[in-house]
């Protein structure tokens, strides 16, 4: 046998080997996906101390009693529950990504007042939310003038741009509260998600679906943690939609 025909056989035999191992990890992808391990769950529940420590902090508690009784129950989406799993994935990803404690808080207190201004009104919420927040914190007298920039600018970054990237970041921390407030395109339950907004909207699924696969075109995670935890589960919820699309 020629040196040539075994380094066929060679590069045969590696094309196998590589096949399967793909499979296996698409396997293990479709067991995430259908309630096995998945990566979100995992990252919550790894950080799950720290989440409940500084979501015990009075300015964040105060938020959650505002929203669950005055945000309008005819939106589906927007709920208090919604700003429960942000400030929940912000603070994870933060703290994945070995944030001191202090700004793990100040992502906190962004996180549940990224949305409180829809509790007057829906169009250009960031700059109510912002001004909660704002509020809340010179109320409670622990924090600077410093702090209280930076949790407006990150409220006001979780704002969608009209074209190109998704997001500007504009402050050191913006990138977990962003990738936090879109981490519905890394979740198992996408669809179920997405059909919430449609009905918050009320616009047509089919409508609310090719708007979401628009928005992914141009979404990219902002952090390590985002990526590493959301990034996979995105990819696969995005092949999905564009199949449920082409079949439509």
């Amino acid at each position: 046998m020629t040196l040539y025909q075994i380094g066929s056989i060679f590069k045969y035999i590696c094309k196998i080997y590589v096949k399967a191992l793909l499979h296996l990890r698409y396997k293990a992808k479709n067991e995430q996906i259908c309630g096995g391990y998945n990566l979100q769950l995992a990252i919550l529940e790894e950080q799950k101390s720290v989440i409940s420590k500084i979501k015990r902090d009075p300015v964040i508690a105060s938020v959650n009693s505002l929203l669950g009784s005055q945000l309008d129950p005819s939106l589906k989406y927007h709920t208090k529950e919604h700003s429960d799993d942000v400030t929940d994935m912000a603070i994870a990803l933060g703290a994945s990504d070995k944030l001191d404690e202090h700004s793990l808080l100040l992502l906190g207190i962004a996180a549940a007042y990224h949305d409180a201004g829809f509790i007057e009104h829906r169009n250009d919420h960031e700059m109510v939310s912002a001004k909660l927040a704002e509020r809340a914190m010179e109320a409670d007298g622990r924090f600077s003038k410093e702090d209280m920039r930076l949790i407006r600018q990150m409220i006001l970054d979780t704002k969608l741009q009209p074209d190109g990237p998704s997001h500007k970041v504009r402050s050191r921390l913006s990138s977990w509260l962003i990738d936090a407030d879109l981490a519905n395109l890394g979740r198992a339950d996408f669809l179920t998600q997405t059909q919430l907004l449609a009905d918050e909207l009320q616009v047509p699924m089919n409508l609310m679906l090719k708007e979401s696969l628009t928005l992914m075109n141009r979404h990219e995670w902002q952090s390590p943690a985002g990526t590493t935890n959301l990034g996979m589960q995105k990819d696969l919820n995005k092949n999905k939609l564009i199949t449920m699309l082409e079949n439509a």
